[in-house]
């Protein structure tokens, strides 16, 4: 790339971050609507006000052309955030408790234009649940795993995404099937220690991980089709 061309593509993602901080700033608190422009790879450095305190995290984002994202956040009262772009194979970065990983996933996930791919011990999130149900309803394909033992606990999505059309298995591991990813669209990975769950979400210390690469994500599709031939 010229050094001119650099500076032009640049002066471009500035003007597209403005744009954005301006829609999320005004749909970010409870239930709202974000609607970006472009495809970048973001840092956020974001303050978060929940009960009994104040914490300042950053996290690598992602927006995507042309798509109005829901943001669903309970807990978070105030958020600030300023964007830099950032270069690699890894995207987002969340910690539970003190950042709210259930939003970031619901986001991807609304993102999704082809097929997204679930492999989960726990699945009781209503959030990330109505995100597949939408994926679903909008003509994406949805194929998600859950751990056999899981499959009836108090809260349990499974039947819920059974109902709603979705190719739903459980695993057929004779112990456990422990997995926490998603893959959507063939490049994109989310994985971590976070289950699809509230206690994950703000009980738990837990990690989730975005990794923008195909050839990751075509190895965790992989071992999706592993595990999905194995359960029923």
């Amino acid at each position: 790339m010229s050094r001119t061309a650099g500076v032009s593509a640049v002066l471009v993602v500035a003007v597209l971050i403005l744009g954005f901080v301006a829609g999320f700033a005004a749909g970010a608190y409870g239930r709202g609507t974000v609607t970006v422009t472009e495809t970048i790879r973001t840092l956020a450095t974001t303050t978060v006000t929940r009960p009994g305190g104040t914490v300042t995290q950053t996290a690598l984002m992602t927006t995507t052309v042309g798509v109005t994202r829901t943001v669903v956040s309970t807990s978070v009262a105030t958020v600030t955030t300023t964007f830099t772009r950032v270069v690699g194979g890894v995207g987002e970065v969340c910690f539970s408790k003190t950042m709210n990983c259930a939003s970031l996933i619901v986001s991807l996930i609304d993102s999704a234009k082809s097929r997204v791919l679930v492999a989960v011990y726990s699945f009781t999130s209503d959030p990330i649940a109505e995100a597949l149900i939408r994926a679903h309803q909008r003509g994406v394909e949805v194929r998600v795993v859950i751990e056999r033992q899981q499959a009836d606990v108090r809260g349990s999505e499974y039947q819920r995404l059974k109902s709603a059309g979705i190719d739903v298995r459980l695993d057929g591991n004779s112990e456990l099937m422990h997995h926490k990813f998603v893959v959507i669209d063939d490049e994109t990975v989310i994985t971590g220690s976070y289950n699809f769950t509230a206690s994950a979400e703000d009980e738990n210390d837990e990690n989730v991980v975005v990794i923008y690469d195909r050839e990751v994500a075509r190895a965790f599709a992989r071992e999706f089709e592993r595990v999905w031939a194995q359960a029923s």
